[in-house]
């Protein structure tokens, strides 16, 4: 080590950004091969809560589909004209090979069961974000403030109200719900079911009951994961 701090010429910062960019480096290219691209794009998106997830997957699905196509194609273009490349045009075309195999082969292992699949890692991401975001407490204490008797219509029938705009509390307008119900159980007890998404991707959401409520009997075949004491992630993703 010179007078500097520098060892064989590199300074201790530069190392610390070669070491940073390796590291950097390694935990993508193992979260490529365990989730896959696509999975690492859902689950960002769960975790933002955001449907622009569905429609960068889609577009990674068409990009996905051409490098499928153009992979033999420049894998034998590139075999062929090997000898006749300089050393700059190999590297390139071997990392063009490269990076298309991977796209191509980290899309099949989610058919292989290898990897999570898209929905599923979406909703990791999406129960991530309920944990943080939600008050599950104050949405309770809210719920308990609210008549079940004003969700008859008399003559022994359940009804159930939307709450739009100033209607919700604070707790729930945080979270800016597509859809805001409360309804009654099949026992008379009221819960708030809140619900995202729409269109090609499903519905998904967040249903809150008081603490001592229990689950659907069939919770789990209709996707419902719990998130806390009378809590729940409800999904109905295609």
């Amino acid at each position: 080590m010179n007078e500097s701090g520098d060892t064989n010429g590199v300074t201790m910062p530069r190392m610390g950004r070669r070491v940073a960019g390796v590291v950097l480096f390694a935990a993508v290219v193992v979260s490529w091969f365990v989730w896959g691209p696509v999975g690492i794009i859902a689950y960002v998106g769960g975790l933002f809560n955001s449907v622009d997830a569905f429609i960068v997957m889609f577009m990674l699905g068409a990009l996905i589909a051409v490098a499928a196509v153009y992979l033999p194609a420049l894998t034998v273009f590139t075999a062929l004209r090997w000898r006749r490349l300089t050393g700059r045009e190999r590297r390139l075309r071997l990392f063009v090979v490269a990076v298309c195999a991977a796209l191509v082969a980290s899309f099949a292992l989610v058919f292989t069961g290898a990897t999570p699949a898209p929905f599923d890692m979406f909703l990791r991401g999406f129960a991530r974000y309920a944990k943080v975001r939600a008050d599950i407490p104050a949405i309770q204490s809210w719920l308990g403030t609210l008549d079940p008797g004003e969700y008859s219509d008399g003559r022994g029938y359940m009804t159930e109200k939307q709450f739009v705009g100033s209607e919700q509390p604070p707790c729930v307008a945080r979270l800016h719900p597509k859809l805001a119900k409360v309804e009654p159980n099949d026992k008379g007890r009221l819960i708030l079911r809140m619900t995202w998404g729409g269109g090609f991707a499903g519905h998904w959401g967040i249903e809150v009951g008081d603490k001592t409520m229990e689950p659907p009997a069939d919770s789990e075949a209709i996707g419902y994961q719990p998130l806390a004491p009378g809590a729940w992630i409800w999904s109905e993703l295609y």
